[in-house]
């Protein structure tokens, strides 16, 4: 069985999280590597979306259905997201130029909104189904959490200002989470056959405009050489690569597959670009008994996806955009307490 975790650090991220990887390893030299905790159940690869209220006096960031998120439990998750950047890129990343209209610090308030609402919703779901937490487990979140307290240096707990008790209450939140992912996904099938997860491998030249595709697919039919027209003409960064079902749209994919080794595509358009491809291998093996794990994940994605999109439109939420603006990132903080993340997994990731 695919642990959680795995599926969760091996999502595709959105597209805020690329560009800022991008342009911190630009930047800094940084070496980037998987995006861990911090993205946990973006399971749906969606963001979640919060109206925006000014006139909410209440001191919770958001509310989802009934239950409120309360300012220290964002404030924590918060604290986790600038300890994974930091770890990944430097503690010194937040004075860095990145050349990005939104900032580092709102780019990771908006992930730390978004991650909490879907934990939250999530929850809601799980209670809807009866989806409880044993004394064990519970008593298993006071003892994290006291961890987790007890391991913070004291300008981190003067800074989110929180107690063992919301601590444990976010340790729970977390954990029923996982537990109703696990309940939606029990019956996914772990089999999947070698066409299914098939990986080929192809050389491609990728241009940004049919005329000039339409002239290459002439020349390569002609008997021009596949590989030298790509090295000269492709506009995309790598010329070989390797391919599966999810790697493109599905009209793309439905063309691709059908080819075998040595088969040449049509041109194909793609997001606004024009595609040819050359199939070196039809199918890889090692690759493709690599790529089952993916495609089991996939699988339960989708049927917490299903689940999840369905209550998403029946609740309400709002984000009180002025307790949370006053929420900000202590960049003088040295973190070196505790990870929540960590502790998480230690209790209940073995």
């Amino acid at each position: 069985m695919i642990k959680l975790s795995q599926i969760l650090r091996g999502r595709k991220k959105t597209q805020g999280e690329n560009r800022y990887k991008r342009m911190m390893k630009k930047s800094a030299g940084f070496v980037t590597s998987g995006f861990l905790f911090g993205a946990l159940l973006l399971t749906a690869g969606c963001s979640f979306d919060i109206p925006i209220v000014s006139s909410v006096t209440q001191s919770y960031v958001f509310s989802v259905g009934s239950e409120k998120c309360a300012v220290e439990e964002a404030k924590l998750i918060l604290l986790q997201y600038q300890k994974e950047y930091a770890s990944l890129y430097g503690i010194d990343l937040w004075n860095q130029d990145y050349g990005a209209s939104e900032s580092l610090e709102q780019y990771i308030k908006d992930l730390t909104a978004s991650q909490l609402a879907e934990v939250y919703t999530l929850d809601v779901i799980a209670s809807e189904q009866e989806v409880e937490l044993t004394e064990d487990e519970k008593a298993q979140t006071e003892t994290a959490a006291q961890e987790y307290i007890g391991g913070l240096s004291e300008e981190e707990l003067e800074y989110l200002g929180i107690d063992e008790k919301t601590a444990a209450g976010l340790f729970e939140r977390y954990l029923l989470a996982e537990k109703l992912y696990t309940s939606l996904t029990e019956s996914v099938s772990q089999e999947v056959s070698d066409d299914e997860a098939r990986v080929m491998e192809v050389e491609q030249i990728c241009v940004s405009d049919a005329e000039t595709a339409a002239e290459l697919l002439a020349q390569i039919e002609s008997g021009s050489d596949f590989g030298s027209l790509a090295e000269s003409y492709s506009e995309s960064d790598t010329t070989s690569l390797s391919v599966d079902r999810f790697t493109y749209d599905d009209e793309a994919t439905e063309v691709l597959f059908a080819m075998d080794t040595g088969d040449c595509s049509d041109v194909i358009e793609i997001d606004d670009r024009y595609y040819i491809f050359y199939c070196t291998n039809y199918f890889n093996e090692e690759l493709t008994e690599e790529n089952k794990e993916n495609v089991v994940s996939q699988r339960m994605e989708d049927a917490v996806t299903s689940a999840y999109s369905s209550y998403t439109e029946q609740l309400d939420s709002v984000l009180n955009e002025d307790v949370w603006g006053e929420v900000t990132v202590d960049t003088d903080l040295e973190l070196n307490g505790a990870s929540f993340e960590e502790i998480y997994e230690s209790y209940f990731e073995q």
